[in-house]
């Protein structure tokens, strides 16, 4: 609850600024888990044919997201994982001159994106801060423009009726807003 209206807000705040809004609930998506077949898809993207179907077109064609997810573990939720996980088919291994590997998304449209962590009991966002930047760079070609951090939502009504996190939210989406129609 307090994830989705964030979220709510934080897209509110972008139609306040003209964009066109859908929201997608992963938990409403029968997603695999990925099973490193060790083949690349290209020019498709995964062999597998499930709820990933209606993410990568998004993915693809998008001018922005906002991505909400709650802590699980210190990171976020399988739902997410799964997605991300799944996402390893939109990248291209490339090794730098240095010798270092590295990826390179196949997604060609820069996007950008917020990202909104919402815990109760997890206080140090820093590994799903970390995959966050990893998968939006490298994999979906996001620029992550700034994070919501909420690590008291069981505290007092939730984050969902703390006004400052409300306002937060909305004033993300407005920054998003205007920052996609640039």
């Amino acid at each position: 609850m307090n994830t989705d209206t964030l979220v709510t807000r934080a897209l509110e705040g972008a139609q306040s600024m003209g964009a066109e809004t859908e929201k997608i609930y992963l938990n409403d998506l029968d997603i695999m888990p990925c099973r490193g077949c060790k083949k690349f898809p290209a020019p498709g993207y995964c062999f597998f044919h499930d709820g990933m179907d209606q993410i990568y077109p998004i993915l693809e064609s998008v001018d922005a997201l906002v991505i909400g997810a709650p802590a699980y573990f210190g990171t976020f939720s399988a739902q997410l994982k799964l997605v991300i996980d799944r996402s390893n088919c939109l990248a291209d291994m490339t090794v730098l001159p240095n010798g270092k590997t590295t990826f390179k998304s196949r997604l060609e449209k820069k996007k950008k994106g917020i990202f909104i962590w919402v815990a109760n009991i997890s206080k140090n966002p820093d590994h799903a801060l970390i995959s966050m930047k990893i998968w939006s760079k490298h994999f979906v070609n996001v620029e992550l423009i700034e994070t919501l951090v909420v690590t008291d939502s069981d505290k007092g009504e939730g984050a969902e009726n703390k006004i400052e996190y409300l306002e937060k939210a909305f004033d993300l989406g407005v920054l998003l807003g205007q920052s996609s129609s640039d």
